[in-house]
């Protein structure tokens, strides 16, 4: 606690971006719009290969010709009977090769049709929920491959459409049966070594097979893809997402909406095809950022779990690292740790992978993690930077999105109107604080939440740094979000795709260590 029992405030002025020719302004749309993508295409184009139904690739081609052309941000007020434009939050998108300077043909270079009736067979006949996902996901991974065997086409991206059918039954909490207890029981039977008197291991093999893997179509369609090592990324889509549509109430977006949608999804491809559109300004040079992630391989086993880290760098590149499966729940809490074998290897492929890059080791190396590291934890962490003889300063901090604390902002005009600022910080004492990082922002003129949002928890747990540096860099995270073109996120990017990376991570037990970037799990 400070003195007199004060917490103390502070502002983190917006961290700004690099664009095209090293120019710098806060929001990502008026970066790409006046200067262009930090990272630029000298010569070429989208080769895209696509795989759908045959009304979802007609979907695809359609919406590349909407989005190659500018989708104006107005809407229509009932009221008012006019047009208003929502320009600040949503701004008008110019169109695909106007911001990126990269042609995109609604004509892919290779094309694969699924038919539908097929889809809608497997969905009707597979009642439980892994199987008939898994069974699915064959159907789409058996076309890629024969694809990839067979065609001499150059693919940079590949696009996978699916019917809303396929979304609605394939997702963790879609209806379905559940494998039945007899099942469950020849499983744990032969897992104590009690056999059938028949030959039943090739059918029990492919029920262990699906146990172990995800419900979540798009979560086991990106296992699978990098599993059997297609090289290029993948871009989901759902076909009512192509004609502008809301998924769950089947209704158009609006003009903004539309050009929102767009400028998301082109950012997305175009990171996707290996150029960063932006990066982070202003950024300690040698400083290196990793989420450590920690996932349950299934509802199954307990306290079995997968580690994975993130290394976001200061370009804003990031790549993913998977440690090992191991019983590292700790006694009493739900919450993981890595034994030290464990926590040193992770780190070490971190070091190795940036030394790599950068013919050097980072000088700073935050561990961004959702619970305090053990001590076995953090030695391995320390080891590792020993080993290596690197002179690089460790930090462990703990970041919480659940804080109790929301911050309110007194309103004694009609000056005063708006929340809090995004950038408040209220330390609590030299190691932890709250930080606002989705308040209200002057630029746009509103908030980036709906209500009075919450906060985020920092504690620096290890090492020594100031706590305004650390909240700095954590502000500077929320920009790295290449998903999506935002001004901002609730959460640093170390964090926001903890879960789904975990989950792709998870989504099969089959799961080969290498480094891949971050583009081929988003």
């Amino acid at each position: 606690m400070s003195p007199n029992n004060q917490y103390k405030t502070f502002f983190i002025e917006e961290p700004t971006l690099m664009f095209g020719n090293n120019q710098i302004t806060s929001d990502p749309r008026d970066g790409l719009i006046l200067f262009g993508p930090y990272e630029k295409f000298r010569k070429g184009s989208v080769l895209a290969g696509v795989i759908g139904t045959k009304q979802g690739l007609k979907f695809y081609k359609k919406f590349v010709s909407t989005i190659s052309e500018p989708l104006i941000s107005t809407k229509w007020n009932y009221q008012s009977k006019a047009q208003e434009s929502d320009e600040l939050q949503r701004p008008s998108f110019p169109g695909f090769e106007a911001v990126f300077n990269i042609h995109w043909n609604p004509e892919p270079e290779l094309q694969i049709e699924i038919n539908e009736n097929e889809i809608l067979t497997i969905i009707q006949v597979e009642r439980n929920k892994k199987k008939r996902t898994n069974t699915l996901v064959d159907l789409y991974i058996s076309k890629l491959i024969e694809s990839r065997n067979k065609e001499d086409v150059q693919i940079n991206i590949w696009f996978v459409i699916v019917p809303k059918k396929l979304y609605e039954v394939c997702r963790p909490n879609s209806k379905g049966a559940e494998l039945s207890k007899n099942t469950l029981k020849l499983l744990k039977d032969r897992e104590f070594g009690q056999g059938s008197l028949f030959d039943d291991s090739d059918y029990v093999e492919e029920i262990q097979r699906i146990v172990n893997t995800s419900s979540d179509f798009h979560h086991l369609l990106k296992a699978r893809l990098i599993q059997e090592e297609i090289e290029a990324p993948i871009q989901i889509f759902v076909e009512p997402k192509l004609q502008f549509r809301d998924i769950l109430h089947n209704i158009p977006y609006d003009p903004n909406l539309r050009a929102h949608f767009a400028w998301t999804i082109s950012t997305t491809v175009y990171y996707k095809l290996g150029k960063l559109p932006w990066k982070l300004s202003g950024i300690r040079d040698g400083v290196c950022y990793l989420g450590l992630v920690f996932k349950k391989l299934n509802e199954k086993e307990g306290s079995s779990v997968c580690s994975a880290a993130q290394m976001f760098l200061k370009d804003g590149d990031g790549a993913v690292f998977r440690g090992n499966i191991g019983l590292w729940a700790s006694a009493g809490k739900n919450e993981y740790h890595l034994d030290k074998k464990a926590s040193f290897d992770l780190l070490s492929m971190a070091l190795i992978d940036y030394q790599d890059k950068w013919n050097n080791f980072p000088k700073e190396l935050f561990i961004h993690g959702r619970v305090e590291f053990s001590k076995e934890e953090w030695d391995g962490f320390s080891d590792a930077i020993k080993f290596h003889n690197a002179s690089t300063e460790l930090v462990g901090v703990v970041i919480k999105d659940k804080s109790p604390l929301k911050l309110f902002r007194e309103a004694p005009n009609q000056d005063n109107k708006y929340g809090v600022l995004r950038g408040i910080c209220v330390c609590v004492n030299d190691t932890e604080g709250y930080i606002n990082t989705r308040g209200f922002v002057p630029r746009l003129n509103t908030s980036l939440s709906m209500e009075i949002p919450n906060t985020l928890y920092v504690k620096i747990v290890q090492g020594k740094k100031a706590l305004e540096s650390v909240m700095a860099d954590i502000l500077a995270l929320t920009k790295l979000n290449y998903n999506a073109c935002v001004y901002g996120d609730g959460k640093p990017v170390t964090l926001s795709f903890s879960d789904s990376i975990g989950s792709i991570l998870t989504a099969t037990d089959q799961w080969k260590v290498e480094t891949r970037q971050f583009k081929y799990y988003i």
